[in-house]
């Protein structure tokens, strides 16, 4: 289940296709991101160990006006800042399967246990990571 389904109460509710609806798209500019960084694929974390450390992509990269993302260009510091305002905001609310990256480095763990933690390849206090 996806952060906002899991917000809004998505879980167990017929889908809008379902129901007759045709569903409404929003321009990836408008979205708003709970963290700055993405994965390659969704099954990413069930192939991962506990100690192992996968690549993440910035998603600015890809979607360069979307709210709350740093511009493409951003100094380490002010992209740190930004995901760690992101990050507070996910480890206000309870999301099952979270784990942990540092949006610097470009990594991510599944343990969330690490959270704040400092990151092994730059030290900067690792930040809380979605998964789906």
């Amino acid at each position: 289940m996806g952060l906002l389904s899991f917000l809004f109460g998505g879980c167990g509710k017929q889908s809008a296709a379902a129901k007759g609806v045709t569903p409404q798209t929003m321009p990836p500019g408008e979205l708003s991101y709970s963290q700055l960084d993405i994965t390659e694929r969704f099954d990413d974390p069930l192939r991962l160990k506990p100690d192992d450390w996968i690549q993440t992509a910035a998603l600015n990269e890809s979607v360069p006006d979307g709210k709350g993302l740093p511009p493409v260009g951003a100094s380490a510091d002010e992209v740190y800042r930004a995901a760690d305002r992101l990050s507070r905001f996910r480890e206000s609310i309870a999301v099952p399967n979270d784990g942990v990256y540092c949006p610097v480095c470009h990594i991510a763990n599944t343990q969330l246990a690490r959270l704040r933690a400092p990151c092994p390849k730059c030290g900067r206090p690792l930040l809380q990571f979605g998964w789906d």
